[in-house]
């Protein structure tokens, strides 16, 4: 202060500083090495630090979302407060960390695949109901810098660009941990199923992360029904995702489910947790959130609206899973129908209704726990048999989810999907001997000859990828 008196120096009340467009630069594919460094500020950050660490007498506004709260306080109040002081300050050294973070990730190689140095920021949304369980609190974050494009749980992106920070949320704020599990494992299935344009409608019913019902088809309330039937009881309180507008029609047909068709199936009730769809029409969210006498869940159910669904994916994020002590990091899994790396092995090859199906399987078994069979016929899912210990155990359980839920006289001529070879030749017996005709797998084990052998001597159809889908 000494040091401002005698050179007749001002003291500066505020700063606010427009960083250099750095993330949005890289953003870009074409960007070079060349530009990506002219885009790394200097001075900026360095400005936002010292203001921010001197917050009691300067206001610091990284100029992103904070002008307009700041200006409205000053308007109402004549000053800014401290409190608003200590909260653009902790705002300022976030914006710097992350700005540093998208730095040092470019230079640490991101851009070229997995990063030496791993550093990512996340701003919160907030706070979620509870964690995977009630006793574990959990939040909600977002990646910080560009939004990507493919449709995900935190934003509808069927708004233009400079509106679509609009959350998905029709009703309610955040979900439990298990709700933005569950659904995100829903919509990461029906996206695929979207882009590869198997059938016009694809809707999926997903409990604990594996798909109990999902079907493609032509007509919209038609392929909602053989979802549902692929097991009513355990539709019951999951997530339901579909990649076609909700309208009033198909409103109305969601919330008589019990009725139309729950009750003759064996189901004890109906109820969905979440319902994802590209947009719910004005007039279909009254006949969803309405409270009748006989239905009361359309008013806790939460309403997703995440734009188009059939848009590719995001190729620069990655896949997280925390371990103790760490992080393991990995590229997604965004192989999908990979045909001309496929191969028939049997004698006889699939008939073209048969390959429609395999596509399909092949699709939803990617899609569920490993180890996992998937059972189809006819664009429907009849049997999921996920995340068993051993193969043919799951061979068992899609087999008797079929049988169990009425889809026993559709197991002849039905085809299987695994998410990897089989070992042995048990499992594909104990499908041949259930009906099935036709069956697609990575292919790749020591024994793969004797689960083509076993194939043509029941006259059935055997499909290798050579890719493998595993998902723990």
């Amino acid at each position: 202060m000494r040091q401002l008196r005698e050179h007749g120096i001002e003291p500066i009340d505020m700063v606010v500083v427009n960083l250099y467009p750095f993330e949005k630069t890289i953003a870009n594919p074409n960007c070079t090495f060349e530009e990506a460094i002219e885009m790394i500020d200097i001075g900026g950050p360095c400005m936002l630090r010292a203001a921010a660490k001197n917050h009691k007498h300067v206001v610091v506004i990284e100029d992103r979302f904070r002008r307009s709260f700041t200006l409205a306080e000053m308007r109402e109040h004549g000053f800014v407060s401290a409190e608003t002081r200590r909260k653009l300050a902790e705002l300022a050294f976030e914006a710097t960390s992350a700005y540093d973070a998208a730095v040092c990730s470019y230079l640490a190689g991101e851009q070229s695949g997995l990063p030496r140095t791993f550093l990512k920021e996340f701003n919160r949304l907030g706070e979620g109901r509870y964690g995977e369980n009630p006793g574990q609190s959990a939040a909600v974050y977002m990646f910080r810098g560009p939004m990507t494009a493919e449709a995900n749980l935190l934003f509808d992106l069927s708004r233009p660009r400079e509106e679509s920070v609009r959350p998905c949320f029709h009703r309610h704020d955040l979900m439990s941990f298990n709700n933005y599990v569950d659904g995100d494992s829903a919509l990461s299935l029906i996206k695929e199923l979207s882009r590869a344009k198997l059938g016009k409608h694809a809707v999926a019913f997903i409990k604990h992360t594996n798909a109990c019902g999902c079907a493609i088809g032509d007509d919209p309330i038609e392929t909602y029904r053989r979802a549902y039937l692929g097991d009513p009881i355990a539709a019951a309180g999951g997530v339901l995702c579909m990649n076609f507008p909700v309208t009033k029609k198909i409103a109305e047909t969601v919330m008589t489910t019990f009725a139309r068709w729950g009750k003759t199936a064996g189901a004890a009730f109906f109820k969905l947790d979440v319902w994802i769809a590209p947009s719910f029409d004005d007039d279909a969210i009254p006949v969803i959130t309405t409270v009748t006498e006989k239905r009361k869940w359309g008013a806790s159910c939460r309403l997703l609206a995440v734009g188009p669904m059939d848009g590719p994916p995001d190729a620069s994020e990655l896949d997280y899973k925390r371990i103790t002590g760490g992080m393991l990091v990995q590229q997604r899994d965004l192989i999908g129908l990979n045909e001309d790396q496929w191969k028939v092995v049997s004698k006889r090859a699939p008939s073209e209704s048969e390959m429609a199906d395999l596509r399909f399987a092949w699709l939803v078994c990617k899609h569920t726990k490993s180890n996992a069979i998937t059972i189809v016929r006819d664009g429907q899912l009849l049997g999921n048999g996920a995340g068993q210990m051993s193969r043919v155990k799951s061979c068992d359980l899609a087999i008797q989810l079929a049988r169990e839920n009425g889809h026993g006289d559709k197991l002849a001529g039905a085809v299987a999907a695994g998410d990897a070879f089989f070992p042995v030749e048990d499992g594909p017996r104990k499908l041949l001997e259930a009906g099935i005709t036709a069956m697609i797998h990575p292919g790749g084990g020591n024994r793969d000859a004797d689960s083509i052998q076993v194939c043509d001597e029941a006259g059935a159809a055997m499909v290798m990828t050579g890719t493998r889908h595993f998902k723990h």
